[in-house]
């Protein structure tokens, strides 16, 4: 019976540990991800073009051990800001799981219907 609780307690502490990687590998990319979509808005902001600051954007991701998966840029209406969408791919440490983010930074125009 000892051996049984102790082997259903490793499953529980395994499983437990499995689920934070995945909650720490979450957040690391959410962070990288807003980090390079703030620097390549802000770098769109400024006059780069479209090409660079998505090129802005995934070394930021990538000094933080995040892929890009997909950088756009849009321009919606008469507003010259910019809206950048960021997406991210994260693999979680130990495990074959991985995390995609999609972050937006820029311009925010009311949407309608």
């Amino acid at each position: 019976m000892a051996i049984g609780v102790v082997a259903g307690l490793v499953t529980i502490l395994v499983l437990a540990l499995g689920l934070v990687a995945v909650l720490v590998a979450g957040q690391q990319a959410r962070t990288a991800a807003d980090l390079g979509a703030l620097a390549a808005a802000g770098q769109l902001v400024q006059g780069v073009d479209d090409t660079a600051a998505c090129a802005l954007a995934a070394r930021v991701t990538q000094q933080h051990g995040v892929e890009v998966r997909g950088c756009a840029v849009t321009r919606r209406g008469v507003s010259p800001l910019p809206e950048v969408t960021l997406e991210v791919h994260r693999a979680v440490a130990g495990t074959r799981w991985t995390v995609d983010v999609t972050a937006r930074a820029g311009a925010s125009l009311a949407r309608t219907g």
